[in-house]
């Protein structure tokens, strides 16, 4: 993949992290230890964080870094149900029960 792409993405999933917070740019920055300038240079991707940063955004955003590469478009219901079924594929035995329990709940809200 090519690196202004990552950065793009990245960028957006930052800036839908911070939206999703109720955050401005320069709440954000202000929080992490940066300024707005460099906050909108991320979140356009003209920017790459520094992992130092990195660290400093899953602190304020209580995810991991990994999220932040997510690229993954859960677009339609074949790659969906193939995404769900690799994440459950290494669950016990009791964390299946409880999945497939959530799973059987919001299906009666759904009704």
């Amino acid at each position: 993949m090519d690196e202004s792409i990552i950065k793009k993405n990245i960028g957006k999933i930052i800036k839908n992290y911070r939206k999703n917070c109720g955050l401005t740019q320069t709440e954000l920055g202000n929080l992490i230890e940066i300024n707005q300038r460099q906050i909108a240079q991320i979140e356009c991707g003209k920017s790459f964080p520094m992992l130092s940063t990195m660290i400093k955004l899953t602190k304020a955003f209580n995810c991991s870094i990994s999220d932040f590469f997510e690229t993954t478009s859960l677009c339609d219901r074949k790659t969906i149900i193939s995404h769900i079924n690799s994440i459950i594929e290494n669950c016990s035995m009791q964390e299946l029960k409880q999945i497939y329990t959530i799973i059987k709940t919001i299906n009666k809200i759904n009704i």
